[in-house]
């Protein structure tokens, strides 16, 4: 609880010294642009920015998922074709087999 309350002051103080430079500048006829309320809006802007990022990168993973899903389901099904192609013969000869013993 008190290192909170120290975070807070901390902010606060931060915040007041930002806000007086921003008075400062202003009184010099630099800018008028420098005080928190810019401050919190170019952060809420940057954390948008963030999420949209966040959101782009998840979506390429998950593409990404799909794409390699898609290759082993390929692999697979490869791997069971070549199976049945490669036995192909030994059954016919079982087949032929039995049927000449079931003869």
């Amino acid at each position: 609880m008190k290192a909170s309350q120290n975070i807070n002051n901390l902010i606060e103080t931060a915040l007041s010294g930002l806000d007086n430079l921003g008075f400062q500048l202003d009184a010099m006829g630099i800018t008028s642009q420098v005080n928190r309320h810019t401050l919190i809006g170019y952060v809420m802007a940057e954390q948008k920015h963030l999420e949209g990022e966040l959101d782009s990168i998840k979506a390429r993973a998950v593409s990404a998922q799909v794409k390699v899903e898609r290759t082993i389901s390929s692999v697979e099904a490869l791997v069971s074709n070549s199976v049945d192609v490669a036995l192909k013969p030994a059954k016919s000869v079982a087949s032929a087999l039995k049927g000449f013993i079931g003869k």
